[in-house]
């Protein structure tokens, strides 16, 4: 079998590409949070519920949402709920919160299977 060989630029040119659609399907491949109502670490009177945008669809069967209080007692017992128009926006409904510091823990799945978690904190006025 006889071999090809390439230019030292065609080598380069080939690296650089397989490279860049390597890191682009890496990047954009989790689900990553762009925005939350409220916001981390905000003062705020008591909200009705969190929501969380990201930057992929998520697969609500194993994505969630979880509001723990200053103890960390489960706060909320309502299942969160990925939003039916935008699959990039989970929702959690809450129960009347009283004043205090509360840690909000989430797991998003992106529809191609990869898993991404985080947390952050609000407290309630």
């Amino acid at each position: 079998m006889k071999l090809i060989k390439f230019s030292r630029p065609a080598r380069l040119a080939w690296a650089c590409g397989a490279a860049a659609l390597l890191l682009t399907s890496t990047a954009f491949a989790h689900a990553h949070l762009v925005s939350s109502e409220p916001a981390a670490n905000a003062e705020v009177v008591a909200p009705t519920e969190v929501t969380i945008h990201f930057t992929e669809p998520l697969e609500p069967a194993f994505s969630k949402i979880a509001l723990a209080d200053a103890k960390g007692r489960t706060a909320a017992h309502a299942e969160s709920q990925v939003d039916k128009q935008d699959a990039r926006a989970m929702h959690l409904p809450l129960p009347q919160l009283s004043a205090g510091r509360y840690a909000v823990h989430w797991i998003a799945v992106a529809t191609d299977g990869h898993r991404t978690q985080g947390d952050f904190g609000f407290t309630v006025k």
